[in-house]
């Protein structure tokens, strides 16, 4: 018995000892390389904060914002017992509730921008005003929506065709678009007034007056004044280089049948079938892949399926410059988007 014993304990420090070293080079290696494995982990520590008020108005497949505001967006990490600023903006809506200082006539040519959260410009103030209201002789839609994937730009599109002179079609995406699903944001009691706010939300609303406390007013949701020994554990693991690196693992092999990819990818190959010499498709690098220094399965699949279905596909790398992206999320920030906007625009000037 005492024999079994000591062979386990010698196990066991072994075991330890292994995944110390291991801990130690996964930590070093990403430091050399710009890697953080834990970016996986921050999405459940993200927090939407909007000026308070109705924000968004659903449909069936799709959501757009409320016609014709301005509002506030702030958005926050929790790093421990610690609130850390990402960014801070106003947006405004046109008389269609895209996010655009310029209303739009249902009468004029116009190019439609299809696309996520990057097209949208979450992150900074819209890049996508920048080019002013038309260009190319075409009034400019902004049909940039956060969360938003392949199948949903569908439904989006449909819905403006029906509504406006569209002519030409840009479709911006990233590699992990392809994963997602159909999405809706909704005007949670939270959203509408502060007051109603709880630990459950991840959105909340804010008054429009300045000398409001943000901070303080978040801390008393996202924040555990008392954390269990279970919850200290669990940040422990949750930090640990060797946990995120097997999720990462696990994660990919779990990519490989995800019939959400399959019904994406078709709904690119759907719209370039469609509308043909009339739409073009710009792949952007997002900050996952330029931490990682190599494409990720989804990025590789892309570039597979654009190549076998012969469909056309530009590319804006970035500049690979993990700089161009805010420090805890991955939307591009000010300067990001600014080099997105000269990469589009190189593109569009050779193809339009």
């Amino acid at each position: 018995m005492r024999k079994i014993i000591k062979i386990t304990f010698i196990n066991v420090i072994i075991l330890i000892i292994f995944l110390l070293i291991l801990e130690f080079l996964l930590r070093h290696y990403s430091n050399i390389n710009n890697i953080n494995f834990t970016n996986d982990n921050k999405s459940s520590n993200l927090y939407r904060v909007y000026e308070e008020g109705k924000i968004f108005k659903t449909f069936e497949n799709f959501y757009t914002y409320k016609k014709n505001i301005k509002k506030r967006y702030v958005y926050y990490y929790k790093n421990n017992q610690e609130l850390i600023k990402i960014w801070d903006y106003k947006f405004s809506t046109n008389n269609f509730g895209l996010v655009q200082k310029f209303d739009l006539d249902v009468n004029k040519k116009s190019i439609l921008f299809l696309g996520d959260s990057f097209t949208e410009g979450q992150g900074a103030e819209p890049w996508i005003d920048n080019f002013g209201k038309s260009i190319y002789g075409h009034q400019i839609v902004n049909g940039g929506f956060g969360g938003a994937g392949p199948k949903q730009f569908i439904y989006l599109n449909d819905y403006l065709s029906k509504k406006l002179n569209i002519q030409k079609r840009v479709i911006l995406f990233i590699s992990s678009d392809i994963r997602r699903g159909i999405v809706q944001l909704d005007n949670t009691a939270c959203i509408i007034d502060h007051k109603k706010c709880s630990k459950e939300n991840i959105a909340y609303g804010i008054p429009s007056n300045k000398d409001f406390n943000i901070e303080d007013f978040l801390s008393k949701f996202v924040f555990d004044q008392k954390l269990s020994k279970k919850k200290k554990i669990k940040f422990i693991i949750r930090d640990l280089y060797i946990y995120n690196f097997l999720r990462t693992v696990i994660n990919s092999v779990r990519l490989k049948n995800d019939k959400t990819i399959n019904k994406n990818l078709q709904a690119l190959s759907y719209l370039n079938s469609k509308y043909k010499d009339h739409i073009i498709f710009i792949k952007i690098k997002d900050a996952n892949d330029i931490m990682f220094k190599k494409d990720s399965y989804e990025s590789k699949l892309i570039e597979n399926y654009f190549k076998i279905n012969n469909i056309k596909k530009f590319n804006c790398d970035m500049n690979n410059d993990i700089t161009l992206f805010h420090d805890h999320d991955f939307h591009p920030n000010k300067k990001g988007y600014s080099v997105l906007r000269s990469c589009v625009k190189k593109i569009l000037d050779k193809e339009l």
